[in-house]
């Protein structure tokens, strides 16, 4: 009996926790519903806030915009007023303007007439006044046409002098120009300027060299003992050192230096003729002599007998022989040209001398790969950033560029090692690597395959 009734006391507390629990979780569910209902208000009364927000900028906004253009309206209306009321005015100022100019033309005209009319009359009564007005007239004209003669006179005489020819592109003859923008540079070069090596800095065959030496020392000794110079020809591949060794025998020698080149002459047509005379001239005009140095010279001077060229053309070759004819103590004259052949008979009778220029041997390429290699890298201490060489050896790489680029020309490994530099200055440390020599190594021998390809083709 005890047992039951303790069964059912246990049985009744139980199910008063279940109810309990129960009645706790009723609650907190139902406080979960007010929370998330409450939320939902606040934000729905947010919402509706930020609604009521937005449409009064809005509202505002529109508001403002149909006030800016009200205003803007009665503004240009306003502008449109005052230009019409205005507009009157403005054209009764220029209408008042327009006669009052007329008046005073009419008033000048009346004045000079009236003046021409007195001095006419004077003149007719006395006629010794007319004698003195014939004569002093003819005398302003006479002084006016004398002074503009002599002018004209004056100017073509320094224009000789001292003008430089359309035809030449560079010279070392002090030019008035120059001397101006340069006096203490062009009075060094006139008075302090020694003669220099003709072949410093130029790598050529031994032969080749003793060759272009005697030529030199004869060329300055002519010069100084006031004898007439030979005319020189300088043919071979383009690069090899033509030019360069021209400026340097003007150096050498005490002359002054013009370069022209024949591809210039052509499109000059009927002008040539006095354009070349002019060159001429102006080369007769030098004080310590002049070497005139003719590039491309087969452009203009060929044969005239197998060549198709046209009357221009050969009226400008006539005058060259007419000015070439016979040798002159006061210039020299040295043609370059990568095909000799193609001159005219009477064009080779006037060169004394003959000399070729051929691409560069493996010797000749070594003495110019260490030559540029020193000019474009090693001197560069010498400049406001001096360049950093890698960990290689530069004399053994030298030797390879040297072994590597048969067929070359000078300038074409010189530009080789100009292009090395300019890598090492675009670097960012400055720094000479291997691997770009061997980059611009590359892509020099490529370009090189190109041309010769390029030229085999054109020969065909």
């Amino acid at each position: 009996m005890m047992n039951d009734e303790t069964h059912h006391q246990n049985e009744r507390a139980k199910f008063q926790d279940q109810l309990a629990r129960k009645r706790m979780q009723d609650q907190a569910a139902e406080k979960a519903r007010l929370h998330d209902q409450e939320l939902r208000r606040q934000e729905d009364s947010v919402r509706k806030q930020e609604e009521m927000k937005q449409r009064s900028i809005e509202y505002a906004e529109q508001v403002r915009h149909q006030y800016e253009m009200k205003r803007l309206e009665a503004e240009l209306k306003g502008k449109a007023q005052i230009e019409r009321e205005n507009r009157e005015i403005y054209l009764e100022q220029i209408k008042l303007k327009a006669e009052e100019q007329r008046k005073t033309i009419l008033e000048s005209i009346k004045t000079a007439g009236t003046v021409v009319g007195s001095g006419i009359t004077s003149l007719l009564e006395n006629p010794s006044k007319v004698l003195m007005a014939t004569g002093g007239i003819t005398l302003l004209a006479l002084g006016v046409y004398s002074a503009r003669g002599a002018t004209q006179t004056a100017v073509k005489y320094l224009d000789s002098r001292l003008g430089k020819p359309s035809l030449i592109r560079e010279t070392s003859r002090t030019t008035l120009l120059t001397a101006l923008r340069s006096p203490v540079k062009t009075i060094r070069f006139h008075f302090f300027s020694k003669a220099e090596d003709s072949l410093k800095g130029v790598v050529l065959d031994p032969a080749l060299e003793s060759r272009l030496r005697e030529i030199a020392i004869a060329t300055r000794f002519t010069k100084r003992n006031y004898g007439l110079f030979r005319n020189l020809l300088m043919h071979g591949p383009p690069g090899t050192g033509k030019t360069l060794f021209a400026k340097k025998l003007a150096a050498h020698s005490g002359l002054d230096y013009a370069i022209m080149t024949g591809g210039d002459v052509a499109p000059l047509g009927r002008e040539a003729v006095t354009a070349i005379h002019k060159v001429f001239d102006w080369s007769q005009t030098s004080r310590r002599g002049l070497l005139l140095f003719i590039d491309e010279a087969d452009a203009f001077l060929r044969k005239r007998a197998t060549e198709k060229i046209g009357e221009d053309m050969r009226a400008a070759l006539n005058a060259f022989l007419y000015r070439t004819g016979e040798q002159s103590s006061r210039f020299m004259l040295v043609l370059a040209s990568n095909e000799p052949e193609q001159f005219d008979w009477a064009v080779n009778d006037r060169l004394d001398e003959m000399v070729q220029f051929n691409i560069p041997s493996l010797d000749e390429r070594r003495r110019m790969t260490f030559l540029y290699f020193d000019t474009y890298i090693l001197k560069s201490a010498e400049r406001r950033r001096p360049i950093k060489i890698g960990s290689f050896d530069f004399e053994k790489k030298c030797e390879e560029l040297a072994q590597r680029t048969d067929g070359f020309s000078g300038r074409e490994i010189a530009k080789l090692l100009a292009a090395c530099q300019a890598s090492a200055y675009a670097s960012e440390d400055g720094t000479l690597t291997e691997e770009m020599i061997d980059k611009k190594l590359r892509d020099a021998l490529e370009s090189h395959r190109k041309k010769v390809q390029w030229r085999a083709e054109e020969e065909r």
